[in-house]
């Protein structure tokens, strides 16, 4: 795509999956391990060619907004009018430039609303050779907040498409393709949160699973775990939570951090035993890790409480599944929000009667499962 009229006639169609935390809630805000795996409910985004604008439709978040190619592409000669190297930052006089052209006036307190709209413009003039025409749109099974990845979902997504439009991913470099699409995920994910972890784009980049400290990721094999996803329907506040588990540990050090190595030692057995999973080749060696995976989950949840982030709803999640022989634990950030129950080898009776006992006390349920696969490519022309 070279010249002045360069443009893109095509549909490009991705999807990313969602993340649940199976270990390491908060102890990996301290370095701590963390295993991850992918969410089999997806977010899907679809980019086809138009005629001068550009189009951008997020309806889980509110946004519908055109632009005239004309002046993105004044805008972008603004920036610069040249294609980023990869996984380049916002630079400062970029992003004033931008909040400028979006009328956000200050750098603290933007809605998330128009920090979706800075990172989407940074993604598009950044990753193509020049401003091309195209409609996108989002269409997700991720609730939004939830703490299940769904901005990193969109991020992978986004990111993924753009690089396919530009050229920029290359044919039979899997692995290193993904790496890419995940550089530029995390630049998405920094503007709208600020300083993640990346492991949110990391699993909804790779999916299956992720074992992840210190900012690295490594994929684990493990093979698809059914899981019970319930939503308590109780708002909380990720940040409220963070603080309070930072105020507990600075006034009762010596028995916090315990607990956190303790999360530490939980997240690395918990890898094992799905390294056990994955390569039992006998029924008792898979229903010993099933054991060992139920059981982690149960002390997980332990630990979690001892951190104050649970709440009454999600206690009561957890009494439930126990009536019914299944194990459970909040995913995320805790204080009411998600949890999620793992059937193991439970049979499809017990499952059933969970299900049933979890709605009938007011919670919303899938029956999904965990390890999904990551960022896919489903239609390029």
């Amino acid at each position: 795509m070279s010249g002045e009229d360069a443009s893109w006639s095509g549909e490009v169609r991705v999807s990313a999956p969602g993340k649940v935390i199976l270990h390491g809630e908060h102890s990996v805000v301290y370095g701590k391990r963390a295993v991850a795996l992918g969410l089999d409910l997806r977010t899907h985004l679809t980019v086809s060619a138009a005629a001068d604008s550009v189009s951008l439709c997020l309806p889980d978040v509110d946004i519908s907004k055109t632009w005239s190619l004309e002046e993105l592409r004044a805008l972008w000669k603004q920036m610069g009018g040249a294609q980023a190297p990869d996984a380049a930052p916002l630079a400062d006089a970029q992003a004033a430039l931008l909040r400028r052209f979006l009328g956000i006036e200050a750098e603290a307190g933007s809605p998330t609303r128009k920090l979706a709209l800075l990172s989407f413009l940074h993604l598009y003039l950044a990753i193509l050779p020049r401003p091309l025409p195209m409609r996108i749109s989002v269409n997700s099974q991720l609730p939004t907040g939830a703490g299940l990845g769904s901005s990193a979902a969109y991020a992978v997504c986004l990111s993924g498409a753009l690089l396919h439009i530009a050229g920029r991913l290359d044919p039979g470099e899997g692995r290193a393709n993904l790496e890419k699409v995940c550089r530029w995920a995390f630049r998405s994910e920094q503007i709208i949160h600020g300083t993640p972890s990346g492991i949110d784009n990391s699993i909804c980049t790779y999916g299956g699973a992720v074992n992840f400290k210190g900012g690295a990721s490594t994929p684990v094999e493990v093979p698809p775990l059914q899981v019970l996803l319930v939503n308590t329907k109780v708002p909380r506040s990720t940040k409220a939570l963070i603080s309070g588990v930072r105020e507990r540990r600075e006034r009762h050090p010596s028995a916090i951090d315990p607990i956190l190595d303790s999360l530490d030692a939980l997240a690395e057995r918990g890898i094992q035993a799905l390294h056990d999973l994955a390569s039992a080749t006998r029924d008792q060696d898979r229903a010993a890790a099933h054991e060992t995976i139920a059981e982690l989950i149960e002390i997980n949840q332990g630990l979690l409480c001892a951190l104050g982030v649970s709440h009454p709803s999600l206690d009561r999640l957890v009494a439930l599944a126990q009536a019914n022989g299944l194990r459970a634990k909040l995913t995320g950030a805790g204080g009411g929000g998600f949890g999620i129950v793992v059937e193991g080898l439970a049979g499809k009776e017990d499952v059933a009667k969970c299900c049933l006992d979890l709605e009938t006390h007011g919670y919303q349920v899938w029956r999904t499962r965990l390890g999904a696969p990551g960022f896919t490519i489903h239609h390029a022309q």
